[in-house]
């Protein structure tokens, strides 16, 4: 193999006096400190964006799972509602007095001797039975 011809460098000529190198040994410095300044500030900022993201994401979650367990409430309330009055009903079922409205209501039954007047929904009217002096 053949050595490549390399000049060496000659350091013998070249001395710096202390000022010198004291400069440049501070402007090597201020170099360093800028770059690690900037790769701190760029892991910073990858950081703060990830963090932003993240915290995006779980808000909506939140917010969501909040609507949601409201939407669940008002349905609980008024199963409540439905559970009360179904109980109510049914400690009514044995009287006999609830089971003659219901026939009354839902069946159209009558006692013996009345009569059913049916009128059409717009023109409900009622007359009454009795004499009147006027």
């Amino acid at each position: 193999m053949a050595k490549k011809n390399r000049k060496k460098f000659d350091t013998t000529e070249i001395r710096l006096t202390d000022e010198e190198l004291a400069l440049r040994m501070e402007q090597r410095y201020k170099v360093r400190t800028t770059q690690l300044r900037r790769r701190k500030t760029i892991t910073l900022l990858v950081f703060l964006v990830v963090f932003a993201i993240l915290a995006t994401m779980c808000g909506k979650d939140i917010v969501r799972l909040k609507a949601e367990n409201i939407a669940l409430k008002k349905q609980q309330v008024a199963l409540e509602k439905q559970r009360d009055e179904l109980k109510e009903e049914l400690t009514n079922v044995d009287d006999p007095e609830y089971i003659r409205e219901q026939a009354r209501k839902q069946l159209n039954l009558l006692n013996p001797g009345e009569i059913l007047f049916l009128f059409d929904d717009g023109n409900e009217q009622t007359e009454d039975a009795g004499g009147s002096d006027g």
